[in-house]
């Protein structure tokens, strides 16, 4: 039998099999993800460290020294030291300051329960008991405790990340090799080759780009807060530098935070106004003046996307999965925007449909 346009139509068994084989696949990744997480994350990290590695190689070969640039080697090794000390200080901040969050948040959440009913009896209104019972659920010292073991963990794969990130540089050399033996045709070759530059092309300019604008953002930040005197200014600003990395849902938490600590901590309207409106100044400035007028709409995701993400990562993850999940599929959407085949899969879960590669 045959449809309208005259093609032949699948019976129904050769339709629901690629189906249902595509749903076990799919089911059997997460479930492979999900179980092998103690190995997947180090090494998701070790990816994303040695993306940062390259960068910062790239930037110190720029340097010259008596009209000569800086000998690989030595680039390579101080790019090491930078990402991998950097990295570990500031997960160690994060962790430190976490802990002691955590130990006074009793104390805040007690104030915070207080200043909402001073605010309601202010303003002549009955406090919603829906509102009371959703503060007394909020349990902020096990939040920021689950931070603290989250980033401890980090910590313990420092080693393995370091491991992982040395042996994925080492195997670069030999991938040349590797493409020219699985593409003995040379315009299949040729093909391949200028597809993965594409793809490592487009993957630094977004780790590099958001990572910047996001160090920039923190860094602004901070200095505002620290000027206001707000407690754990350190902490916060390095959870704006992660919070940045997801887009609207990380600038509203990442906001809302220490705009709610400003509030228990000085009880004025004033600090808060100046926490709250200063930090989303900045962060609107950065994300939709900066960032996009350097790296282009095109890599941006839809608001359902990541939160999607969200969900699929931090179940399989946790807080760590929450944190990787927006540049996780980022990356993907690049990976998949190369192919024709799965280019409409970045098409969808971009923002505009604007995608940023013209694949083969």
């Amino acid at each position: 039998m045959s449809n309208e346009q005259g093609s032949p139509r699948l019976p129904p068994h050769r339709r629901i099999v690629p189906a249902a084989l595509t749903v076990g696949l799919v089911i059997a990744t997460f479930y492979v993800l999900s179980i092998g997480k103690h190995f997947f994350i180090p090494l998701v990290l070790a990816v994303i460290a040695v993306y940062l590695i390259d960068i910062v190689n790239r930037l110190i070969r720029r340097i010259s020294i008596a009209g000569r640039p800086v000998p690989n080697f030595i680039s390579l090794i101080l790019s090491f030291a930078i990402i991998f000390g950097l990295g570990f200080e500031l997960i160690n901040i994060v962790v430190h300051n976490a802990i002691h969050v955590a130990q006074v948040a009793p104390k805040y959440q007690v104030r915070l329960q207080q200043l909402q009913g001073e605010v309601f009896s202010r303003i002549g209104l009955e406090e919603p008991p829906e509102l009371q019972q959703l503060v007394k659920a909020i349990d902020l010292r096990s939040l920021f405790s689950s931070v603290a073991s989250a980033g401890a963990a980090v910590l313990e794969d420092v080693t393995l990340i370091f491991i992982y990130g040395l042996f994925i540089m080492l195997e670069l050399r030999f991938v040349p090799y590797k493409v020219q033996a699985l593409f003995p045709d040379v315009q299949q070759r040729q093909n391949a080759i200028r597809i993965l530059r594409r793809i490592d092309r487009d993957i630094h300019t977004y780790l590099g780009v958001k990572t910047a604008v996001s160090f920039a953002t923190a860094l602004l930040a901070y200095i505002l807060m620290r000027i206001v005197g707000l407690d754990f200014a350190e902490f916060w600003g390095l959870l704006i530098f992660v919070f940045h990395f997801i887009p609207t849902i990380g600038v509203i938490v990442a906001t809302i935070l220490p705009t709610v600590l400003a509030a228990v901590q000085f009880g004025d309207l004033g600090h808060v106004l100046v926490i709250g409106v200063g930090i989303t100044a900045i962060a609107q400035l950065m994300g939709n003046v900066v960032e996009p007028s350097v790296m282009g709409e095109s890599l941006n995701l839809s608001p359902l996307t990541v939160i999607i993400a969200l969900i699929v990562w931090g179940s399989l993850w946790g807080i760590v999965g929450a944190f990787l999940c927006v540049p996780l599929t980022a990356i993907l959407v690049i990976v998949l925007a190369n192919f024709k085949s799965t280019r409409w899969v970045s098409i969808v879960l971009s923002k505009t449909g604007t995608i940023r590669s013209g694949g083969g």
